[in-house]
């Protein structure tokens, strides 16, 4: 019987498929948290608890494919199959993302401090007092979560394509290269430091 094992690759020719499976699983996992939201939506009840915190989910994680960093990220270049409506979908998704959920800059939130009073005595007690008011759009709509699923499917399609086109000139270079450089990669296990969270990864 055969054993089949692996080895790590520590060069850095293999940084960019790394990066790429990275995007893949981001492009899942905001698909996953979407069809999760679509459910709840469907739900009898619906379950409207669920609308913010999977809408933060899916605008961050889906984001994640296209913000900069440590890793390659995808571009607007990389956008060119989507059709026009897939392409407004993306532009709210990442300004969903950036001026709503991590930023408060547009108008889906209002915050806004009232003097109360009582309409009856207002002559005689004046204000009474300082009460809050406001609103804001908590979750995202079916319309646009379906579309992002769809978004998702495509770009997730094209970077397998590349991934598999990165695969091969890989293994072509890691073949060329003597067995025992190979071997010295050994086999890392996931350990996060937890520590020191604004800390980059090498």
């Amino acid at each position: 019987m055969a054993t089949h094992t692996w080895v790590d690759l520590k060069i850095p020719e293999a940084s960019l498929l790394a990066d790429l499976n990275g995007i893949v699983s981001d492009l899942q996992r905001a698909r996953e948290f979407s069809e999760l939201l679509i459910s709840q939506y469907c739900a009898d009840p619906p379950n409207w608890q669920m609308a913010e915190p999977l809408s933060v989910a899916i605008a961050v994680t889906y984001s994640r494919a296209f913000s900069k960093g440590v890793r390659h990220h995808l571009n607007e270049s990389d956008l060119g199959m989507l059709s026009v409506s897939q392409r407004e979908t993306h532009i709210f998704m990442r300004a969903y993302r950036d001026k709503h959920i991590a930023h408060s800059v547009n108008e889906f939130e209002e915050n806004i401090v009232r003097a109360q009073y009582c309409l009856e005595r207002v002559k005689t007690e004046g204000i009474t007092a300082i009460g809050y008011g406001g609103a804001r759009i908590t979750g995202l709509g079916s319309d646009k979560i379906n579309e992002l699923i769809e978004i998702t499917k495509i770009l997730e399609n094209d970077v397998r394509i590349r991934i598999t086109e990165e695969e091969k000139r890989l293994l072509s270079m890691v073949r060329a290269l003597p067995l025992e450089e190979v071997l010295q990669g050994g086999q890392k296990a996931f350990q996060p430091i937890l520590g020191n969270v604004s800390k980059r990864r090498k």
